[in-house]
C-alpha cells in the first residue's frame, strides 16, 4: 500500500478507480468492511483501491474548542489499512476551501474532477459538504448524474451491538478494553518511543517502560491492565501497564508505566507497542510503597493466570487473540 499525502500526488490510473471515503477513526470491524468491499470491487474490475481521509480531522479543525481525542494517528491506521489490501491511503490537508465546498462541490471537483472515480463505497451515516448536509443517499443521486457507482455499506453489528468509533472510545474510557477489542477486531493498542521515568519501579523490583501520554490521542482510563508487547526486535512479551497518576507518591500527572514481564533489558528510546489485553484492576492509593509492592505482585500473579488460560484456548476459537487486526 501506498501513503499519499494529497490526491494531487495520486499516481494516473490505466484502470477505473474505487474509493473508501470516511474518517475511519480506529478501522474497527465497520470500517474494515467498507475498505474489504472497496478491495474486492476494484479486484475484480481490474482497477485500483483507495481510502480517502483528510488531516486534520474535520471536527478537530472546525471545532477546536471541542476536546476530542483519536483512536488512530494516521501512522497507525496506515498500519492497518495495508493489511486490509488497500492500493493507496490518501491523506487530504483539511481546508478552509475543502469546508466550503456544498455536497455538489465535493463530488463534481473533488471526486470525479481531480480522482476521477469510477466507484465509491461508504458508510450508511456518511455525510460530507459543507457543514455534513451531504449523505450517502445525496452520493447515490450525483452518481447516477455524473456516471460513478455509489456503494453504500449498512452499519455493521457484532454481538447485538452497533459498531461505531464513539461506541468503542466509551468502551476504552471505562477500561472494557477487551470487549472494546470485539469491536475493533483487534487489540487497542499504542505505540511510542521509551522515556525515562522516575526510576520509582526499579527501587521496587518491578522496572518499567514509560512511554508518552499524547494528549491527541485517547488512551484506555485509567486502571492496571494485562497487555503485550512487542516491537522490540525480540518476539512479543506480556507486561503489567498502569495509566494513571502515582497517587502514592504524590505525584498526579499521567503516566504509562508498563512492567514487561520476563524481561530485564534497558529499551530506552526505543519504539514499542502497546497492546491492552484485559483490565485487572482501578487505581488507587496505597499508605506505602511496600503496600504497593505487594499489589504490584498480585497484578503479576493475577496476569499470568489469565495468560495461561489465553495459551489453552484453541487457535480456531480465538478470534480476539490475535496480535494484530484480521484481514
Amino acid at each position: 500500500m501506498e501513503l499519499i499525502n494529497g490526491a494531487d500526488r495520486l499516481p494516473h490510473q490505466d484502470g477505473p478507480l474505487y474509493i473508501a471515503l470516511g474518517n475511519f477513526d480506529g478501522v474497527h470491524r465497520g470500517h474494515q468492511s467498507i475498505i474489504e468491499s472497496t478491495v474486492k470491487k476494484a479486484r475484480h474490475n481490474g482497477g485500483a483501491s483507495a481510502a480517502l481521509i483528510f488531516d486534520p480531522h474535520p471536527i478537530i479543525a472546525l471545532r477546536p474548542e471541542k476536546a476530542m481525542t483519536l483512536l488512530t494517528d494516521i501512522a497507525d491506521r496506515a498500519e492497518i489499512m495495508a493489511g486490509l489490501g488497500l492500493d493507496y491511503f490518501i491523506v487530504e490537508p483539511f481546508s478552509p476551501e475543502l469546508a466550503a465546498f456544498t455536497p455538489e462541490q465535493f463530488v463534481r471537483r473533488f471526486l470525479v474532477g481531480k480522482l476521477g472515480v469510477k466507484g465509491v463505497f461508504v458508510g450508511e451515516n456518511y455525510s460530507f459538504g459543507y457543514k455534513g448536509t451531504g449523505s450517502a443517499n445525496t452520493l447515490d443521486y450525483w452518481g447516477k448524474e455524473l456516471g460513478f457507482e455509489n456503494h453504500i455499506i449498512s452499519m455493521l453489528r457484532f454481538k447485538g451491538q452497533e459498531i461505531s468509533s464513539s461506541k468503542i472510545r466509551s468502551m476504552l474510557l471505562s477500561g472494557a478494553v477487551k470487549e472494546a477489542a470485539e469491536l475493533l477486531n483487534y487489540y487497542f493498542y499504542r505505540q511510542g518511543k521509551v522515556i525515562k521515568g522516575y526510576g520509582i519501579g526499579r527501587q521496587m523490583v518491578y522496572p518499567t517502560a514509560n512511554i508518552a501520554a499524547s494528549t491527541r490521542l485517547l488512551w484506555p482510563g485509567k486502571g492496571v491492565y494485562l497487555t503485550s508487547v512487542d516491537k522490540l526486535n525480540e518476539g512479543m512479551y506480556y507486561g503489567v501497564t498502569n495509566i494513571g497518576s502515582r497517587p502514592t507518591f504524590s505525584d498526579y500527572g499521567t503516566s504509562v508505566e508498563t512492567h514487561i514481564l520476563d524481561f530485564n533489558k534497558t529499551i530506552y528510546n526505543y519504539d514499542i507497542r502497546v497492546r491492552f489485553l484485559q483490565k485487572l484492576r482501578n487505581t488507587k492509593t496505597f499508605t506505602s510503597p511496600r503496600e504497593l509492592k505487594e499489589q504490584i505482585k498480585l497484578d503479576i500473579e493475577k496476569g499470568r493466570k489469565i495468560i495461561e488460560e489465553l495459551s489453552r484456548v484453541r487457535t480456531d476459537e480465538a478470534l480476539l487473540y490475535k496480535q494484530g487486526p484480521v484481514c
